[in-house]
């Protein structure tokens, strides 16, 4: 695995050097999940990202970001009749690069091409290994100050599960100084200001995961699968807090509930091999954020 951190460390860096002379834009973070029963299983998530832009005046703004997830599925409390082991250490690195360009003062557009390795990485790295997400959305803005959004378009990505065409579409309004919202698919939150350093957030959102399975595993009774995939989708409910400990550190607690998830096993063609059948679950995230824009 030493050579699969060092790609990631190579990959900060080269991004951190080439994108430095943007400031305003940058934004890294850290997040830890634990959900402690998903069919039986349980699920620890790590994440880093570090996402930086560059603004061409006033028309547009180049994104690219770079991201690592790594996922550790503990099966201590499932029955199963094959050797879970190649699934309990799933890694995402994914590099996001996105364009958003102001059509005029009102309209604008935004689209994103999200390439990405998820595999458990036992294996070299193939074409089972990438995983593509993206999307197109168009914008309208009107209001004082531009206090509503309304956004509609298409995505590709994991979100519902194996690689699908998403829609995407949401209608976001600032009430006042203190209170906003985002009415949509695949997010929807409330959320209220305190004050500059304390923000409080009730959401609800897709979250998905899905990754191939380069080494070889023997399912009793059906035989040897190479390349299978592991599936792992929820729907998530929560509450979000945010404190500022000052202009550029932010924390965060988000404490929630998923009444629905999604954690499968399935062959190279995205047929099911098991499922784990989860119910509903709690998780808890707990992250640090380092942001330039005050």
């Amino acid at each position: 695995m030493q050579h699969h951190f060092n790609f990631i460390i190579l990959v900060f860096g080269t991004v951190n050097i080439i994108w430095s002379q943007s400031p305003n834009m940058e934004i890294a973070g850290f997040e830890y999940t634990t959900i402690p029963d998903v069919g039986g299983a349980s699920v620890e998530k790590y994440s880093m990202n570090l996402n930086l832009g560059k603004k061409f005046k006033n028309r547009g703004v180049l994104g690219l970001g770079v991201s690592y997830d790594y996922h550790d599925f503990i099966f201590n409390n499932a029955s199963l009749s094959f050797d879970a082991r190649p699934y309990e250490s799933m890694h995402r690195i994914t590099a996001d690069f996105s364009f958003k360009y102001n059509i005029n003062t009102t309209w604008s557009t935004d689209v994103i091409f999200a390439p990405s390795l998820s595999s458990n990485f036992e294996e070299s790295l193939s074409n089972e290994d990438i995983v593509i997400n993206s999307s197109l959305t168009l914008s309208k803005s009107w209001g004082e100050e531009k206090s509503s959004l309304f956004t509609f378009g298409i995505g590709y990505g994991t979100l519902l599960g194996k690689p699908q065409l998403i829609p995407l579409v949401s209608f976001q309004k600032k009430v006042n100084s203190k209170w906003n919202y985002i009415v949509g698919i695949p997010k929807t939150e409330i959320n209220y200001h305190f004050n500059s350093r304390h923000k409080i957030a009730v959401l609800a959102g897709l979250r998905g995961f899905f990754g191939n399975i380069s080494s070889t595993v023997n399912f009793p009774g059906i035989g040897p699968f190479t390349n299978t995939k592991l599936q792992y989708n929820s729907l998530d409910t929560g509450i979000n807090y945010t404190y500022r400990i000052q202009p550029n550190w932010t924390t965060i607690i988000k404490v929630g509930y998923s009444p629905w998830n999604q954690l499968e096993i399935l062959d190279s063609e995205n047929n099911e091999i098991y499922d784990f059948e989860p119910d509903s679950s709690l998780f808890i995230s707990m992250g640090l954020k380092f942001n330039l824009n005050k």
